[in-house]
């Protein structure tokens, strides 16, 4: 099996739990986090074409249309884009754009959108440098992306190499933030195309900006204390756990994550 389709697999199998857990995040405090950290780059989406990339349950896609942005929204798994259709229709979103599509060669014409967000996607990829080069050719001149990861594939791969338990890759904190525990076949089947990523051995968040600078865009922020506002308690405090590396980490978060946004130049 080629590793595209495992990583397609793995994502397939968790489709159902994965939207159950968004869903639960957009009935609590994770909604207006989201929603401040989108705002504070872009504060109204109306008239802005959104590309949603790896959408999921649809997440991202009902905040920014929410914000009045006119979304479009790709995954590469087909159970993710049918939980995401039925939880749009659920949720009463309509006009929405749901597409089975790779994010890694998107089948839509240069400078398509104005917006592009994703979210744990490049880690998991094949060929991370292909997809960002595809998503800076749909953007116009101007046009801003918004990208979150963690080096989670470094991560897991440390932590098969210190023949960390199951028990142990779940140890997560209590926080605002929804997940679902995964059994121990997929934390394998996890562990094992992640390690075979070329992405899981590079110096993020640099390389990812490296990668953006080389395909016109420019004025890069990047924020890798972006954790400290999403993984937070119930109190509103900082949450602490022991990563899956056995060190102590804030925020519940086995790798920290990192945004990085940019503009692509005119």
């Amino acid at each position: 099996m080629k590793i595209q389709e495992k990583i397609n697999n793995y994502w397939s199998k968790r489709a159902d739990e994965f939207s159950e857990c968004r869903l639960k995040d957009l009935e609590g405090f994770q909604r207006k986090i989201w929603t401040d950290i989108i705002t504070e780059a872009i504060p109204s989406g109306k008239g802005i074409r959104a590309l949603d990339i790896g959408t999921g349950a649809g997440f991202y896609t009902f905040l920014l249309a929410d914000l009045g942005f006119e979304v479009t929204a790709v995954d590469y798994s087909q159970n993710m884009i049918d939980n995401a259709a039925a939880n749009a229709e659920k949720l009463g979103y309509k006009g929405i754009k749901f597409i089975k599509m790779d994010a890694q060669n998107l089948e839509f014409q240069d400078q398509s959108f104005d917006f592009i967000i994703s979210r744990n996607v490049t880690w998991t990829l094949p060929d991370p440098k292909r997809a960002y080069e595809e998503w800076c050719r749909v953007l116009v001149p101007g046009g801003k992306i918004m990208n979150f990861d963690a080096n989670y594939g470094h991560g897991f791969k440390l932590a098969e190499e210190a023949g960390k338990t199951y028990q142990q890759m779940q140890n997560w904190s209590r926080s605002t933030y929804n997940r679902a525990v995964q059994n121990e076949e997929l934390i394998r089947q996890r562990n094992d195309f992640a390690k075979q990523l070329y992405i899981c051995d590079l110096m993020r968040p640099q390389w990812d900006v490296d990668i953006l600078l080389q395909n016109s865009i420019s004025k890069i922020t990047i924020d890798t204390e972006i954790s400290s506002r999403v993984y937070v308690d119930i109190q509103g405090g900082e949450a602490e756990v022991n990563d899956i590396t056995g060190s102590k980490r804030k925020f519940g978060s086995d790798s920290n994550m990192f945004m990085v946004y940019g503009v692509k130049e005119r």
